[in-house]
């Protein structure tokens, strides 16, 4: 047996603990124990290791997941050839993102920049990013980086510990220079059985998994728009709910912005948030409401002004209420539409009745009816005349605002700009792939949004440009980033070279004004050195 030092011998062992002679240290270990039936007396359980006990004291334990950066510990090898095309042209557009991320987490920004990068450009799944990570030239520009398992791991858990600092982030986008901030809720489906967020729900896409309604905010001015604000709600919230809470979180409160939002924020509570905060509105309202009743039936003679809007007639009516107005627009082809889709679902449920009425005198021929007399009677064909009677604001929407000033045709303008969130979460879900969540735990999932958001943002803005270089019907943002991953680099003298770069790839380039050479790379790295 060996013999303890001295050191070890004085050390003040606490309760409950144990020291352990392993290799050439000695170690304070954690213990308790148990009763074991079998032998009749408790036994020994020795737990996790405390640390390292020294002639100067204990060296406690450092757990790799509680470590901050752990992020240069892992080695990688670097391929002959590298993919220089998306690093460079996304380096060259961020250098005020970069800043932010610097300011608001200075121990993780440079992970949470790489994962982010590598994600938009090639595909969001975590477990890739050390392969596509060690394929692309940000390798040679963030040098060091690990994406291991265990670095992935720690990298979530611990910036997912961060709202704080990810709400001051995002607000720094809500400036004055909005014009106008749309919101909508967005329903993302979770596998996780452990996800507190994750409930049983039902969405437009008529999936009823387990889901977690993410509430977006998106900005719009006059030239471009762009994801600015998120945050995540139990899958059972409603977007009404939603809406009043992230309002608050946010921070929302000048008057020089407008909020275009969807009808299922429309509620009394909602409105009235609105006007506490002195923000101007404009929200369409449900059918049926209040103000239309006295409209009712509708007919041409109900509007007083008519504009065209894409092509199409618009008949407005003005509504003006106590400190603010309900414009009813009536759109023909709004109409002939809902009136083909009535009197089908129509024709539809009265061939099923008639069926069933005719497999009722059947049995009742053969003495066998299963119907009352008054269930029979139920079941009598709807008169479709009738029907649509019964439906008399087909064809119209309802707006309410605060803008006073504002006339019909501004107030409808405005609201059809909501397409362009719409639009967002289209790219959110199809081009970059964030449907579904495969996170377990709630810190991991805010960490796996806030680095969905920054891809989203550099997304949107690509688009953007695409829209603004008038290509959007000839590239898509999916052709940019295939064109982006055939240009790659190879070393020569020590230095990386911009590869011959094919003649269609310099097409797609050439209309959106994008140039890679070896300057660029030159400066990329020169500017990651001084970071």
């Amino acid at each position: 047996m060996i013999e303890k030092p001295a050191y070890v011998k004085d050390f003040p062992k606490p309760s409950k603990t144990e020291i352990k002679h392993i290799g050439k240290g000695w170690y304070l270990y954690e213990c308790s124990s148990k009763y074991d039936p079998k032998v009749k007396r408790s036994r020994k359980i020795s737990g996790k290791c405390l640390g390292l006990i020294t002639p100067n004291g204990l060296i406690k334990t450092t757990r790799r997941l509680c470590k901050v950066s752990p992020w240069s510990s892992a080695s990688f090898t670097v391929d002959d050839v590298l993919h220089v095309g998306g690093p460079v042209f996304f380096f060259e557009r961020t250098s005020s993102l970069r800043e932010r991320l610097c300011r608001h987490f200075p121990d993780l920004w440079k992970l949470i920049y790489v994962s982010a990068l590598l994600r938009l450009e090639y595909e969001p799944v975590f477990k890739r990013l050390p392969m596509h990570y060690e394929s692309s030239f940000l390798a040679c520009m963030f040098p060091d980086l690990s994406f291991g398992p265990a670095e992935r791991s720690a990298l979530l858990q611990e910036l997912g510990k961060h709202r704080q600092a990810m709400c001051e982030f995002m607000k720094e986008d809500l400036s004055d220079k909005n014009v106008f901030i749309l919101f909508d809720g967005h329903r993302l489906i979770s596998s996780s059985q452990s996800m507190e967020y994750a409930e049983l729900g039902y969405d437009s896409k008529r999936r009823f998994m387990p889901q977690i309604n993410l509430m977006y905010v998106f900005s719009l001015d006059s030239e471009n728009g762009s994801p600015v604000y998120y945050k995540q709600f139990v899958g059972s919230t409603p977007d009404v709910s939603a809406f009043s809470d992230i309002l608050k979180e946010s921070g929302i409160a000048h008057n020089t912005c407008t909020i275009v939002a969807d009808k299922g924020f429309a509620s009394e509570n909602d409105f009235a948030l609105l006007d506490e905060r002195e923000l101007q509105y404009i929200i369409p309202i449900r059918r049926g409401n209040e103000y239309t009743k006295a409209l009712l039936p509708i007919n041409h003679t109900s509007f007083e002004e008519v504009f065209t809007y894409n092509g199409r007639a618009i008949q407005a009516h003005k509504i003006e209420e106590n400190g603010f107005n309900v414009f009813v627009y009536y759109d023909a082809i709004l109409y002939a539409n809902e009136l083909s889709d009535c009197i089908y679902r129509a024709e539809k449920d009265n061939n099923s009745r008639q069926k069933q009425i005719e497999l009722e005198n059947t049995r009742r021929n053969r003495g066998k009816g299963r119907l009352s007399d008054d269930e029979l009677k139920a079941l009598k064909p709807k008169n479709l005349v009738e029907f649509r009677n019964n439906n008399p604001e087909m064809g119209t929407v309802s707006i309410r605002t605060n803008q006073t000033k504002l006339n019909s045709s501004q107030v409808y303008r405005i609201y059809k700009q909501r397409q362009a969130i719409e639009q967002f979460f289209k790219t959110y879900g199809d081009t970059l792939g964030f449907e579904a969540s495969y996170m377990r735990s709630q810190k991991t999932q805010e960490a796996w949004l806030f680095l969905n958001h920054i891809c989203a943002m550099l997304g949107m803005d690509c688009i953007n440009s695409i829209a603004a270089a008038d290509c959007d019907k000839q590239i898509s943002f999916n052709d940019l980033r295939e064109a982006l991953r055939k240009i790659t680099a190879f070393k020569m003298d020590e230095k990386w070279q911009v590869a011959p770069i094919k003649s269609k790839v310099i097409r797609v380039l050439k209309k959106l004004n994008v140039t890679i050479n070896n300057e660029e790379l030159a400066s990329a790295l020169e500017t990651c050195s001084k970071l």
